[in-house]
């Protein structure tokens, strides 16, 4: 696999490692997300890197540098989370270091987030997803890609979860018990503005460092069909590229993974295309931008779906 991201020549700028980590163990329904990083990184060469509405190019401010893509054991889902840790731990220092992890399946998220919460016990983790990931054990495992952020809930992690629409009475119970303490639900179904949704998630978060969790499925299926478990109803690229802009600038972002692509050789590349635009602008928006945000491109009137209010 060629891993590099972007095909940048190398420059001063803020470094990025990227870790491909083609594994889906535990996937329930389609497969097809071992592909997913391959994808990623093929179509990154493909992709401009000058982002017309921030008036930033990556490539002026940031450098990538490509991990070893992962190898897991035979041994099952454990095996495999052991495995990345040992690794994380050979190739990354998350007290500095900024990692791109490249999934697979949803449960590759577990061992980056807790590398970071070793190095920041105050993290906050913002879920973009469709499912919330908090069953204690699904088919028998409590390593499944349905229960990533159960586990890390066992840590106390507060918790942002951004366009949930397909979970279980338990685990829609569970979050609503522990709203407005530790856990910020954000439902597709009743979305606020970008820039609203923004200002929650400033106050929530505070001053604590963040990371994201980028599931596919998050978005809507019409502009992200390649995934394993795809639900209508999702997130618009438009308002979630929007929400970068209103909520990174001035946030201590120290890590981030997108997980769950499963391309569709029949469908083209758009879904690999969509993927990297989104973790672009995630980047343009942390470490491009000055803290305060923009204010003409993101339009606060838009709404999910991209119809104004």
């Amino acid at each position: 696999m060629d891993n590099s991201y972007l095909d940048l020549p190398q420059s001063e700028g803020k470094e990025i490692l990227v870790w491909p980590v083609p594994y889906e163990g535990t996937a329930s329904f389609a497969t097809g997300t071992r592909n997913g990083p391959r994808a990623i990184l093929q179509a990154s060469r493909e992709i401009e890197t000058w982002d017309e509405e921030l008036g930033v190019d990556l490539a002026d401010s940031l450098r990538f540098r490509s991990l070893p893509s992962f190898r897991a054991p035979v041994s099952g889902p454990s095996g495999m989370l052991s495995g990345m840790r040992q690794d994380l731990d050979r190739h990354c220092d998350c007290s500095e270091e900024f990692l791109l992890t490249l999934g697979g399946e949803h449960s590759v998220a577990l061992p980056p987030m807790e590398a970071y919460l070793g190095q920041h016990p105050d993290l906050v983790v913002i879920q973009l997803d469709a499912h919330a990931d908090l069953r204690p054990e699904f088919q028998g495992s409590q390593f499944s890609h349905a229960c990533v952020m159960a586990r890390l809930r066992d840590s106390g992690v507060p918790l942002v979860q951004i366009g949930l629409r397909s979970l279980c009475r338990e685990e829609s119970e569970y979050i609503r018990s522990r709203s407005g303490t530790d856990m910020l639900p954000l439902f597709a179904h009743h979305l606020p503005p970008p820039a609203e949704a923004a200002r929650r998630i400033r106050d929530f978060v505070g001053k604590s460092p963040v990371y994201i969790s980028f599931d596919a499925d998050a978005l809507d299926p019409s502009i992200m069909p390649g995934t394993g478990t795809p639900e209508p109803g999702g997130l618009s690229y438009e308002w979630v590229q929007a929400l970068w802009g209103h909520l990174l600038p001035g946030v201590r972002l120290v890590g981030l993974d997108f997980c769950e692509l499963a391309p569709l050789p029949a469908g083209g590349v758009v879904s690999e295309s969509v993927a990297v635009q989104c973790i672009n602008k995630i980047l343009a928006c942390a470490f491009c931008l000055e803290p305060g945000g923009v204010s003409g491109p993101f339009d606060p009137g838009v709404r999910q779906g991209g119809a104004r209010e």
